[in-house]
């Protein structure tokens, strides 16, 4: 089996607040998959101006901490990694790396999909310091696609969710027989470090780990 399934919509939010913290997408039915500056996927971070991305043909697994000056592309020579980093600052780590620094705008491009040899995506982001120990944060992610090797079989991906490193949650399944149904995880403040990696400074991230199926 060889299967990829493309994401469209990837979003961050508290929403008893109804507060979108990020977004990477739209539930459009559409994908602006390129890689080139036609830029057509919407995406916001909380407390800024609303901006455009677009998604770029996967390249293989990476390690932490990725680039976060993407520069997309396609073919070949296009430039994309596994970690989508947001505006802020990321000097303290999540983990064993080297957190990249001052990242002054949000990136312009995204790894458009999961597959067999490119099982993981990351975001990066710093934790808004409104954000209270009682809040429950949901993320959520909807996908445009799957695409199979043989149309006719029964596959896809379990999927589990992982935040700064550790899973939280349980595995969720994802297939063509459920294409349509969003993924959500709910997680808090603590899973983040507590109130004292609130601000810049903190790397945080959320990460989707898969195992193809079928």
């Amino acid at each position: 089996m060889n299967s990829k399934t493309s994401a469209f919509l990837c979003l961050l939010a508290i929403p008893a607040h109804g507060a979108v913290l990020w977004s990477i997408g739209a539930d459009d039915q559409t994908q602006d998959g390129n890689g080139d500056a036609t830029l057509g996927d919407a995406a916001t971070l909380l407390n800024a101006a609303p901006f455009n991305v677009s998604g770029v043909q996967e390249k293989g697994q990476d390690a932490l901490p990725g680039n976060p000056a993407n520069t997309g592309g396609s073919g070949g020579t296009r430039d994309i990694d596994d970690d989508y980093y947001f505006a802020g600052v990321y000097t303290t780590a999540a983990g064993d790396y080297t957190p990249v620094g001052n990242v002054a705008v949000s990136e312009s491009y995204y790894d458009r999909a999961l597959t067999n040899g490119d099982p993981n995506m990351r975001w990066h982001f710093n934790v808004p310091e409104t954000v209270g120990a009682s809040d429950t944060l949901t993320f959520t992610v909807d996908f445009y696609n799957l695409n199979e090797a043989t149309p006719g079989d029964t596959s896809g991906y379990d999927m589990t969710f992982w935040v700064d490193g550790n899973q939280v949650g349980n595995m969720q399944p994802h297939s063509d027989a459920d294409l349509s149904a969003t993924q959500s995880w709910d997680f808090a403040l603590s899973d983040l470090g507590g109130a004292a990696e609130q601000g810049p400074g903190f790397d945080h991230y959320l990460e989707i780990r898969t195992s193809p199926v079928g």
